[in-house]
């Protein structure tokens, strides 16, 4: 029988008694909320005289115990180690984000100060998506993480081939809205400067009379490529048939990442197995990718939560996502920032609403 949810206040699904996210009564709540803002504020285990002198709750520690272990049979919470106190699971993190977080807003100066970093002369699409990365970085200081949009559908107005040194091509593409695409990329064959001009006047040629997208461009060029199919396929290759989305291995191309160092002072990074396993989810990028991939099509954020059962090629992180949208949806993307499972969860989403629809409006 398919699920019926509805939505929170903070715009997240929450599903209805019997979902996923259970049903909890409210003293199971109240004990939950306190676990989790605990551990929040402390990274160690929650236990129950915690919970007594800190939430006005007019329960035992006794009374609270016994929720506490009803609270763990149902997997919202677990004991890392006997005679600790307690930790939010992944469940136990979804019912707080679909059910009990309170919903925080940004300041009209935080969102002020964003957009002075963004230049509203500059219309590179790269530059713009790397300072994107920098200032969800920098607002939530965990990792913030932008994945390229889709460029394939968007009406094009012209393209450029520039000979940068042997060897060496830089392709500019610029949008009908204004926006501008910049790939730089190596190929094995030199290819004179004169020869790139030519490649550059038939492209435009059948841009400006077809009036069409990437999608449109590469159908017609596949029909006409003839004599010299070998260096201008080696070309197209690098633009025209490039996939934004990391297809062939152009990681490097369709992701932006903020800088880490806040992350890396959070105490689930102590030690060095750690600092290697969050090193080495960013770098490959792979995994990310394919989790912001899920919500570029998507209508709504969402959040990733890593555990052994689920999402357990982040394990022990939270990454979420939102995507954004270009007027008349032309160029479609998603963002989202990385942290621990404790990460502050109504703190970033309000970053991740904000930083979406502000994408959204100048690409």
């Amino acid at each position: 029988m398919e699920e019926k949810c509805e939505k929170n206040n903070n715009g997240l699904t929450r599903g209805k008694a019997g979902s996923c996210c259970g049903s909890l009564s409210e003293r199971s709540r109240e004990v939950l909320l306190g676990i989790i803002e605990g551990y929040f504020g402390t990274a160690n285990p929650v236990g129950s005289k915690f919970i007594a002198e800190n939430y006005n709750l007019n329960l035992s520690s006794a009374s609270i115990r016994n929720i506490m272990a009803s609270l763990e049979e149902e997997g919202y919470i677990y004991q890392p180690h006997f005679s600790a106190g307690r930790v939010p699971t992944a469940k136990g993190y979804k019912f707080y984000i679909e059910s009990l977080m309170k919903a925080e807003k940004i300041t009209k100066e935080q969102k002020e100060n964003i957009k002075k970093k963004f230049n509203a002369e500059n219309r590179n699409l790269s530059i713009i998506l790397n300072q994107a990365s920098i200032s969800l970085s920098d607002l939530s200081h965990y990792a913030g993480v932008v994945l390229a949009p889709d460029t394939s559908g968007a009406c094009l107005l012209h393209i450029e081939f520039i000979r940068i040194k042997t060897n060496n091509i830089l392709a500019i593409i610029v949008f009908k809205n204004g926006i501008t695409e910049n790939k730089s990329f190596y190929i094995a064959k030199d290819i004179k400067q004169n020869e790139l001009i030519r490649y550059s006047n038939k492209l435009n040629f059948i841009i400006e009379n077809k009036k069409c997208d990437l999608d449109g461009l590469k159908e017609i060029i596949t029909e006409e490529m003839h004599s010299d199919k070998e260096n201008f396929y080696t070309i197209l290759n690098n633009t025209i048939f490039y996939s934004p989305d990391g297809a062939g291995g152009n990681y490097d191309n369709c992701l932006y990442v903020g800088p880490e160092g806040g992350l890396l002072e959070e105490p689930e990074f102590s030690n060095n197995e750690q600092i290697k396993f969050l090193i080495k989810t960013i770098s490959d990028k792979k995994t990310i990718i394919k989790l912001l991939g899920h919500t570029k099509n998507s209508k709504t954020k969402q959040f990733f939560i890593g555990s052994d059962t689920e999402w357990s090629e982040i394990s022990g992180l939270s990454l979420i996502t939102a995507p954004y949208f270009s007027e008349n949806n032309m160029l479609k993307g998603s963002i989202g920032i990385i942290g621990p499972l404790r990460m502050n969860y109504s703190h970033v989403i309000s970053i991740i609403d904000f930083m979406a629809e502000f994408l959204g409006e100048i690409i």
